[in-house]
């Protein structure tokens, strides 16, 4: 970055200086600590947990899929399986806690979309 001076007078030496250090461990424990009097609630916590969870295992979906590499492929499948477990499992949690209920599909709606996605079916290339 170059200052007035420097750019006025090219063979100035322009002394630049460190930017403060920070600590790793301060900085991590900074990270790590609610501000004071912020709590979660556990149903908080969970939801919290399973978002994470879809975003992840929708990560590794699509790293998997474009993967060239069979040996990192191998493993971009095993983590999304882990992750898959786990949102399943945390899902079933909420589920029986009754803080995660999904909406129950009219007969209407399930017949609708299963006409819809048979015509994009028959129109693709056999």
């Amino acid at each position: 970055m170059a200052t007035t001076a420097a750019r006025k007078n090219p063979g100035t030496a322009v002394k630049k200086t460190a930017p403060a250090k920070r600590s790793p461990r301060s900085t991590a424990a900074q990270m790590q600590s609610p501000p004071a009097g912020f709590t979660m609630a556990d149903q908080e916590i969970m939801d919290d947990i399973l978002t994470s969870q879809k975003h992840i295992t929708g990560v590794y979906n699509t790293y998997s899929s474009e993967c060239v590499n069979q040996r990192l492929k191998a493993d971009f499948l095993n983590l999304w399986r882990e992750n898959q477990n786990l949102q399943s499992s945390v899902f079933s949690q909420m589920q029986q806690r009754g803080w995660y209920a999904p909406a129950k599909a009219q007969q209407k709606m399930v017949t609708q979309t299963k006409t819809k996605f048979q015509g994009i079916q028959s129109q693709l290339p056999k």
